[in-house]
C-alpha cells in the first residue's frame, strides 16, 4: 500500500515537472523577445508573430514592464532609441528599448492594428494633436482635457503610452474569442486607417511570418480587389505598396512566408 502511494506521488511530481517544463518551453520566445540582443529579439518576434493569437495574452502582460532594455548589436537599425544613424538600414518607428513599447510594436505588427504606440515619439508639438485624433474619448472629457493642459512633454508621452496599452487591452477583451490573423489582415486592408493599411500591405509585400489560410486562391478571392483599389488612392505610401504587390504576378511575396 505504501509502495503504491509512493509511486502515485512520484507520478504526480513527474507530471507537474513535465507540465512546468512544457510551459517554459512554450513561453521561451517571450523571454528571448525581452533580450538585449537585437538578432535574438528579431528571431523571437518572428516566432511569436507566426503563432498568431497564442502569445497575445503574454504580450499584454509584458506591457506591465516599462523598464528600458538597451538593445545591442543593432547594426544599422534606425529607431528612436538608436545612438547612431548610418543613413540607411531598417527603420522602426517605435522605441523598442522600452519593453512595453517593444511589446506594442510586435502586437501592432501581428494584428495590423494601430493602438497608438508610434505616437509616443512624435515631435513635441504634435503630441496633443495625436491624443485628440487617436484617443477622442479621453480627449473630449473636460476633466481629462484640463489634466492634459497641465502635462509636460514627457508627461504627454507617458500618457500616450498608457492610453495605447489600455486601448490594446480593451480591444483584446472584446476580440479574443474566435480571433484569427487572416481576418485581421483583410479588415486592415479595408479599414480607413492609413497606418493599418500600410502595415497590411507591407506584410503582404515583405512579411515572412505565418498567416494561416493566406494562399494565392484566398488572395485572389478576398484581397486582390481591395489591393487594386488601394493602388489608386492619393496616399503615396499606401498606393506604392499596393502597386508593387500587383506587379508581382509570380506571387513571390507569398513564397517568402512561412507555411503551415
Amino acid at each position: 500500500m505504501k509502495r503504491h502511494a509512493f509511486s502515485l506521488i512520484l507520478c504526480c511530481l513527474f507530471t507537474a515537472w513535465l507540465s512546468a517544463n512544457n510551459t517554459d518551453h512554450e513561453k521561451q520566445p517571450i523571454g528571448e523577445f525581452l533580450s538585449a540582443d537585437w538578432p535574438t529579439v528579431l528571431a523571437a518576434k518572428e516566432k511569436i508573430e507566426s503563432a498568431g493569437k497564442d502569445y497575445i495574452d503574454d504580450l499584454l502582460s509584458v506591457m506591465n514592464d516599462c523598464r528600458i532594455q538597451k538593445l545591442q548589436n543593432t547594426g544599422d537599425l534606425i529607431y528612436p532609441g538608436a545612438e547612431k544613424y548610418f543613413g540607411h538600414g531598417q527603420i522602426i518607428d517605435y522605441d523598442i528599448d522600452d519593453i512595453c513599447v517593444r511589446a506594442g510594436w510586435l502586437l501592432e505588427d501581428l494584428t495590423f492594428r494601430n493602438f497608438g504606440f508610434t505616437g509616443i515619439h512624435l515631435p513635441d508639438n504634435e503630441l496633443t494633436g495625436f491624443i485628440r485624433n487617436n484617443f477622442p474619448e479621453y480627449y473630449n472629457d473636460p476633466v481629462n482635457r484640463a489634466s492634459l493642459d497641465e502635462l509636460t512633454v514627457p508627461g504627454e508621452r507617458k500618457l500616450i503610452r498608457t492610453l495605447s496599452i489600455e486601448k490594446a487591452r480593451k480591444w483584446w477583451n472584446n476580440a479574443s474569442s474566435g480571433w484569427n490573423r487572416l481576418d485581421e489582415l483583410r479588415e486592415a486592408l479595408n479599414s480607413h486607417d492609413e497606418k493599418c493599411q500600410v502595415k497590411a500591405l507591407f506584410y503582404l509585400r515583405n512579411g515572412n511570418t505565418l498567416c494561416k489560410g493566406l494562399t494565392e486562391k484566398y488572395y485572389k478571392s478576398n484581397l486582390e480587389n481591395t489591393v487594386k483599389k488601394l493602388s489608386r488612392v492619393k496616399q503615396g505610401r499606401v498606393s506604392e505598396h499596393a502597386k508593387l504587390i500587383m506587379l508581382d504576378s509570380d506571387f513571390d511575396w507569398l513564397s517568402i512566408k512561412h507555411v503551415e
